[in-house]
């Protein structure tokens, strides 16, 4: 059984549990209570206990069924199975808003953390729920089941790696409520990822579902397909997307790279880079990891062409990204990628049709 930190678990020879804080190098599992104490427990001690609410003092808590053991004549601790609520007679009136919210798993800077996906339930319904993702203009599927009134449920973690090749997440949801219900349409959207930077410290906010600052995604607001008013993504974001959609053969920016193309965004920010404790040298090599990763990535399946971006800066990653090109993939030529796209920030790799001679 693997916990990762934002777990929701009970103990599992004592009453209570809590949300998984962190998770040490010798496995060991700190729990932070209801209570605010963070408690110390070994794996085998934890079990799942499921969905968490919005407001944690108000989850429905598993009650373990003791009975006497007939031999010893100590109470055991038999665990019973929590069944999913759907709630029932809910007004006509009553909103629905559900959102995808990613956070970092790990403390540091949020461009070397994994991210964690997750599914927010903000409404008095139950909802069934598909979602998918959009690679090269194909779909694939992530995850599906259902997801209680008022809580939010773990999808995925990703890596930037793999959050950078995504296009879109398609959403759909059924809502479901027991006894006298009101007819609802079923939610089916595509949440745009393309103009969005997951490595980015200055998109993530504040916010009302999670202790950690995250990045938010409206799925229903009525707004705006991708980027709604009273989405946490900043201002300046939503207003480049705002001009892309107006002015297509001006930006001359693809909605998404070709089937048989691959982007990899390496780029750092001013403002990222100021908030990092990563010494240069240390970013350098995390970047230099990613490109790695992407090549080999993209050879694997068979693409025919890898796009770096990689910004302007010093040049320092673009010279070390060339380098590393020569030396180690010197069967592949390269090229400043399309300036009409990307300007002069990327690097473009052929990997199966153009070859040196």
């Amino acid at each position: 059984m693997k916990f990762k930190r934002g777990d929701s678990v009970r103990f599992l020879n004592e009453t209570g549990g809590g949300i998984i804080n962190r998770i040490d190098a010798n496995d060991k599992v700190y729990v932070l209570t209801e209570d605010g104490f963070e408690i110390p427990v070994a794996e085998k001690e934890l079990v799942f206990s499921g969905n968490f609410t919005l407001n944690e003092r108000e989850e429905p808590e598993i009650k373990p069924v003791t009975e006497p053991d007939q031999k010893s004549g100590k109470q055991e601790s038999h665990r019973t199975t929590r069944k999913q609520a759907i709630p029932g007679n809910i007004p006509v009136n009553a909103p629905a808003e559900f959102l995808l919210g990613f956070i970092p798993e790990n403390s540091g800077p949020v461009f070397s953390s994994d991210l964690s996906c997750y599914l927010i339930n903000d409404s008095a319904y139950a909802a069934y729920y598909h979602l998918g993702l959009k690679e090269g203009g194909e779909f694939y599927y992530l995850f599906s089941g259902m997801i209680e009134a008022e809580t939010k449920n773990h999808i995925k973690s990703f890596d930037q790696t793999e959050i950078s090749k995504i296009s879109d997440i398609h959403v759909q949801l059924i809502l479901v409520s027991k006894g006298k219900y009101n007819r609802k349409e079923v939610i089916d959207k595509l949440i745009g990822l393309n103009l969005v930077n997951f490595s980015k410290e200055s998109y993530y906010r504040e916010n009302d579902y999670f202790e950690e600052k995250a990045l938010l995604f409206s799925i229903n607001s009525g707004l705006s397909k991708e980027f709604p008013v009273d989405i946490v993504v900043p201002e300046e974001i939503r207003e480049l997307k705002l001009q892309a959609d107006a002015n297509p053969e001006k930006t001359g920016k693809k909605k998404e790279p070709a089937p048989d193309t691959m982007e990899v965004d390496l780029h750092m920010d001013e403002a990222a880079l100021q908030n990092t404790q990563y010494s240069p040298a240390g970013i350098l090599t995390l970047q230099m990891s990613r490109f790695h990763s992407a090549i080999e990535e993209a050879i694997s399946k068979r693409l025919r062409k890898l796009v770096i971006i990689h910004g302007l800066g010093q040049g320092t990653l673009k010279m070390q990204i060339r380098k590393e090109l020569q030396e180690k993939y010197p069967q592949y030529i390269y090229q400043d990628a399309s300036f009409k796209e990307y300007g002069f920030g990327a690097t473009l790799v052929h990997l199966i049709i153009e070859k040196k001679q």
